[in-house]
């Protein structure tokens, strides 16, 4: 497959835009890729406008791409980078490590902690030095700090394919995270769906469903759920049936 690893690392800090719900203001300065193709790393840096080759190359790769691994890409990378690139980035084929260890444990638990325990090595830094790094306008180690990411979700992900866990530490306590990288029987209905713009009747939660679909990445459904009259993110993983509506009804906003 074409697949990709990705992170990338922001102009700002959330103090600095107001909190975490402006994502879109966060500003992306450099975007780190590593390509399964070719077995390279490359770095896109911030451009003075999104649409220099730099970023042309960027969303080339990205649009070309048959899946992108990542770590909390679906609740961070992807909607900062949307606000550069466009909304198209929510609808990636997106392998999240970051929802795979939630899943599996109910709680959230950072890159460093898993990578220290399953590879016995962590990151080089935090995300206030890249700012800071960003901030002097010191481009090598910025890459440097953003590929690393890169190389240790690649690594975390190459292991968990390899042996179906990871292994983290959360203060005194060590653990393991069940990952399966199951594919659902669904994933294809929905996919379908998002680039239809179409319906769907599905089981979720005990509960049957009529929903239009307005994006899917692999994990994560976006829909107007006809039950609750309102759009709603619905998990692939927690849906027990599908199929397509052969006649879609008028889709909602």
């Amino acid at each position: 497959m074409n697949e990709l690893v990705v992170d990338l690392e922001t102009k700002h800090s959330f103090d600095e835009v107001g909190g975490s719900h402006n994502r879109a203001a966060l500003g992306v300065s450099v975007v780190g890729v590593y390509h399964y193709q070719g077995d390279r790393f490359e770095a896109y840096r911030d451009p003075e406008s999104p649409t220099s080759e730099s970023f042309e190359r960027l969303s080339a790769a990205l649009r070309a791409a048959e899946r992108v691994v990542g770590f909390n890409l679906i609740g961070f990378d992807w909607p900062v980078l949307a606000a550069v690139l466009g909304d198209w980035v929510l609808e990636l084929p997106t392998r999240d490590l970051m929802v795979e260890a939630q899943r599996s444990l109910g709680h959230r638990v950072s890159l460093d902690s898993i990578a220290r325990e399953t590879l016995g090595v962590g990151k080089l830094g935090s995300g206030l030095d890249a700012l800071e790094y960003y901030r002097q306008g010191d481009w090598e180690r910025l890459e440097r700090y953003c590929l690393e990411d890169v190389r240790l979700t690649r690594d975390l992900y190459e292991y968990a394919k390899k042996r179906g866990h990871l292994l983290y530490r959360r203060g005194d306590r060590r653990g393991v995270i069940a990952v399966s990288f199951a594919e659902s029987p669904f994933e294809g209905i929905f996919r379908e769906a998002a680039r239809r713009k179409s319906s769907v009747r599905m089981t979720y939660g005990t509960k049957e469903r009529l929903v239009d679909v307005h994006r899917f990445n692999g994990t994560h459904i976006r829909a107007f759920c006809h039950l609750q009259r309102k759009v709603l993110t619905f998990r692939l993983d927690r849906v027990e049936g599908a199929e397509m509506v052969a006649s879609s009804p008028p889709l909602f906003e």
